[in-house]
């Protein structure tokens, strides 16, 4: 590190960072002084990504920096590069930096011994060195395909033949001008079987989740193509794919339209792969799955030239279902706890504020339960983190089969989990009875808990846990989501106070639930 650079740093303020930490560096406390920093704390390199493709809000630096504890990384280069690379597929102008540890896959490195300013001029020249504002070029292989997926990564040819920079190289060497080269990212996606389909299950909910997830208003954002096989070629060939995406929609119907578009055709359709004429067709094929054939009802035209030109589009399309796909996984990651699979503290505070807003204007409510198990530390403690964590995982299973499809649990802190109760469309069929108390939900999971044998307690395996939870309801205990929360709280504190294994409600909580009685 130059002199200028600590001098650089001292002296005057940077622009903000958002800084997600991975794994424990042990940068935490020393980087929180920094006023222009946002931090964020993550366990696993999964989770970093998710993050960096989540920021907390439309106020979160746009420069990112995401560093990493050398021990959360597996010793293999090439897996390190894989990493790098999908950080960068998320975000093309993310920084990265690795700590107590060298890397050239990494822009940077630091070390906990530095200082405040030392740590602020390190990250600085890492982001100067980093230079990402030339376009990217996303680039993806197989592994079938790959002889040395180290060297496919790195750009080299264990073959012994020269690569495009080799002989690029070469040229600049005997004078020859030679063209500007654009960063390249390859992404390596690995033969996994799955199904496609069942990717949407976590995107096809109501539009407060829509919202949520991906960021967007339903009813204010731009529209897709259309399906209509007639329409005019879109200018930007790929947009209609990537407003799909981002909207959480299916990207089959508008790559469909842009496949036709760009033949000059009307006809070509996608079918099912057991549909019939299916076996005529070109497959759509995505590591072991066929998600669908693209057909042509003029077989003739199939038969000689089309083939080649669906095969082609085939690829083109699989490339963008394995992009889909990952999209939907980091969404998930960033929005679920993934030792329960209860939705995570992000998600709650957005859906619970996004609930309130729609209830506002409907004159509706929005009851939210907080609560924690009895006594946690003692039996984690006891029994070990196994059976802590298997505690916490029944728990989420248990107050799953209780509550209504509509509401969401979440896991909020350690034992401490938050339930809203919320069904912004009213009972599902017409001249049905209004469903059960939220009261009656309540207290039915604490019975199920109090009642439920956890196999590994041991000889207090039955009757020894409990809750202490707080009920509170929108308009009259809170009029957001902070101050919501904050009075469940209160109430769980209070039933802590009665001496636990007890459910308080607030004076709203009880109008409600009284209303539902």
């Amino acid at each position: 590190m130059t002199t200028s650079s600590t001098s650089r740093s001292a002296n005057s303020a940077h622009n903000p960072w958002r800084v997600i930490l991975v794994g424990r560096t042990g940068l935490d406390q020393v980087l929180r002084r920094d006023a222009n920093i946002e931090l964020i704390r993550t366990r696993e390199t999964i989770e970093a990504i998710g993050e960096l493709g989540d920021p907390i809000d439309h106020e979160s630096p746009a420069q990112a920096i995401v560093i990493v504890n050398a021990d959360t990384l597996e010793d293999e280069p090439s897996q390190r590069k894989r990493f790098v690379n999908a950080l960068r597929l998320v975000d093309p102008g993310v920084c990265t930096m690795i700590v107590n540890d060298s890397d050239d896959a990494f822009d940077g490195s630091l070390r906990r011994s530095q200082s405040l300013d030392e740590l602020v001029a390190s990250i600085h020249d890492a982001i100067e060195r980093a230079d990402r504002s030339a376009p990217v070029t996303l680039r993806y292989i197989d592994p079938d395909d790959l002889s040395d997926p180290i060297d496919q990564i790195t750009g080299t040819d264990s073959g012994g033949e020269k690569s495009d920079r080799e002989d690029e190289a070469e040229s600049a060497a005997d004078g020859e001008p030679v063209a500007e080269s654009k960063p390249e990212v390859t992404v390596v996606v690995q033969n996994d079987s799955f199904e496609h389909r069942a990717q949407r299950t976590f995107e096809d909910e109501d539009d407060i989740h829509k919202q949520v997830v991906m960021g967007l208003d339903p009813k204010n954002t731009p529209q897709t193509a259309s399906t209509h096989l007639h329409q005019a070629p879109v200018v930007h060939d790929d947009e209609p794919l990537v407003l799909a995406m981002l909207k959480g929609k299916p990207i089959l119907d508008a790559a469909l339209v842009q496949i036709n578009a760009r033949l000059g055709r009307s006809d070509i359709t996608l079918v099912k792969p057991d549909e019939p004429g299916a076996m005529l067709g070109v497959p759509i094929v995505v590591g072991d799955q066929n998600v669908g054939v693209l057909c042509c009802d003029d077989e003739r035209w199939l038969n000689t030239t089309g083939r080649a030109l669906l095969m082609t589009h085939a690829s083109w399309l699989s490339a963008w279902v394995r992009l889909e796909i990952q999209q939907s996984q980091l969404r998930k990651c960033a929005f679920t706890d993934s030792l329960t699979g209860a939705w995570n503290r992000r998600y709650c505070e957005r859906y619970l504020e996004a609930a309130i807003k729609q209830a506002r204007s409907a004159r509706q409510t929005v009851t939210v339960m907080v609560f924690d198990i009895d006594s946690f530390k003692h039996y984690n403690d006891t029994y070990g983190h196994s059976a802590g964590d298997a505690i916490l995982s029944e728990t989420v299973s248990l107050l799953k089969s209780v509550i209504r499809p509509s509401d969401r649990v979440c896991r909020v802190g350690g034992d401490e989990f938050a339930v809203i109760f919320y069904e912004p469309t009213g009972p599902r069929e017409a001249g049905s009875k209004p469903l059960e108390s939220i009261y009656q939900i309540a207290c039915r999971f604490q019975h199920q808990i109090c009642n439920h044998r956890f196999p590994k307690l041991g000889t207090e395996a039955l009757g020894t846990l409990t809750i202490s939870g707080g009920l509170a309801s929108f308009p009259w205990d809170g009029h957001d989501a902070a101050s919501l929360l904050d009075a469940a709280d209160r109430c769980a504190m209070e039933s802590k106070r009665q001496g636990k294994n007890a459910i308080t409600l607030g004076p709203g909580a009880e109008s409600v639930c009284h209303l539902d009685r």
